[in-house]
């Protein structure tokens, strides 16, 4: 008997120095990140409907001196793609679509000899040209130029298709966009409208909606393309109308809490639908959801990423968790973040942060990659060895110091800007510069 109850004695003990531990070790992990600069909003971790974790990291307004309190607006980005694949299945179940409906039923012009149905594209598997591929179209979305409905439409059709619909995966955010054209025919209203009465409302979710550029809140959080103790790079709001069904919401760590409940619950689709949504077809991406597999377990779950905002949405349904991170910072690493604490609810090993540390290079290799840099147009640069450092000039900005971590890669100091060279298979050399979601390529010219 004494056996039995220290047996169960140290189980208790256990689960509840693990219950313990869990949180700091997020917190940990969360504030290294949040130290670094990469992490700046809201994180909350549910398990069976209880806070395993709740925190608020940086401000929500930097001018302002507002900090994120856990209450924030933030935009959604691709995360969006979620509501509406399930307001998809919300009207398949209502018998109003189907997964093998064509989209040439609603739009005659869309390739109808090609037969694209609704499964391609909520599976990105159509091979409908991306919208955000097109440079000019591109312009037109950062200039806040408006697009309408029919402009998409004319777009879609103009353009070949990439591949034979069903036999490739290709992540398309004008698939998504064609969705939300068919909700809107189905429902007669418009796209954030219905997300609004046939998701938001019924839940709830009083701090969702669409078009963040229009939102009057005081809630809202100013976006930023790069966020430091030191600076800060304010990141303009494009307009919704380019990508607003996959791409166009807005909401906050609480409401996403009543959406994760409402899924698991069943209060929108089906348990049969949802398994629908989680079965993986080609590129591991089910309907309106990534899906994975971490220590044996099923996760589905989206990010969402654009300038000045980053989401990551995951389920673990296996063990009933959900893990939801909001920011107003571009960011790149949220899925590395939302696997590092995948490993701390498992009790797996993870590894925190490091800052960048700069490596000694030989003056010999620095030399070589010297040179200008046919980039863009509009970004002529050069790379230039001053009194025994590399310095980037970019158009007529002053020479800026660039740092090695590597043999070739380099970094700037308090800035998310990395150069790479690479020496191709035809002996040239290229300059790789990523500046948060943005990557320009060029050719050194000889």
């Amino acid at each position: 008997m004494k056996t039995i109850l220290a047996f169960f004695l140290f189980c208790f003990i256990s689960i509840c120095a693990f219950a313990q531990s869990v949180p700091k070790a997020i917190d940990s992990l969360i504030g290294a990140y949040a130290k670094l600069n990469k992490f700046n909003g809201n994180i909350v971790v549910i398990k069976s409907r209880k806070t395993v974790f709740n925190g608020s990291y940086g401000f929500r307004d930097v001018e302002k001196s507002i900090k994120c309190n856990g209450s924030e607006i933030f935009q959604l980005a691709s995360l969006s793609k979620t509501f509406t694949a399930v307001l998809t299945m919300k009207l398949i179940e209502e018998g109003k679509l189907s997964l093998n409906t064509r989209i040439s039923d609603f739009f005659p012009v869309l390739h109808p000899e090609q037969k694209i149905t609704v499964a391609h594209l909520l599976g990105h598997t159509s091979g409908i040209r991306e919208v955000l591929a097109d440079s000019a179209l591109r312009e037109k979305i950062f200039s806040g130029m408006k697009a309408d409905r029919e402009e998409l439409l004319q777009y879609f059709s103009s353009q070949p298709l990439e591949f034979t619909p069903g036999s490739e995966f290709s992540y398309s955010n004008s698939g998504y966009d064609l969705l939300g054209m068919i909700i809107e025919k189905i429902t007669g209203m418009k796209y954030g409208e219905a997300v609004r009465r046939m998701i938001f409302r019924p839940l709830g979710m009083r701090n969702s909606g669409y078009d963040y550029s229009s939102l009057k809140s005081g809630l809202k959080t100013v976006g930023y393309e790069y966020l430091s103790s030191n600076r800060f790079v304010t990141a303009k709001i494009w307009d919704e109308s380019w990508t607003y069904a996959s791409g166009g919401l807005y909401s906050s760590v609480g409401d996403l809490v009543k959406w994760n409940d409402a899924l698991r619950q069943n209060k929108v689709i089906s348990s049969r639908a949802l398994a629908e949504c989680y079965t993986p077809g080609k590129g591991e991406y089910g309907y309106g959801w990534f899906i994975d597999s971490l220590y044996g377990k099923k996760i589905a779950y989206h990010p969402g990423n654009l300038e000045g905002a980053t989401s990551y949405f995951a389920r673990i349904p296996q063990d009933d968790i959900c893990i939801i991170m909001l920011t107003n910072q571009t960011s790149t690493i949220i899925e590395s973040i939302g696997s590092k604490i995948i490993a701390i609810l498992n009790n797996k090993p993870y590894t925190l942060p490091k800052p960048k540390q700069e490596i000694l290079v030989s003056t010999k290799t620095l030399t070589s990659y010297t040179g200008k840099y046919d980039i863009s147009g509009s970004y002529n640069t050069s790379v230039d060895l001053i009194s025994g450092n590399l310095y980037l000039s970019t158009a007529n900005a002053a020479p800026v110091r660039i740092f090695a971590e590597s043999q070739n890669r380099f970094y700037i100091a308090d800035s998310n800007m990395t150069l790479t060279f690479n020496v191709g298979k035809d002996g040239k050399l290229t300059l790789t510069i990523k500046s948060g979601l943005s990557t320009k390529v060029g050719d050194r010219l000889n």
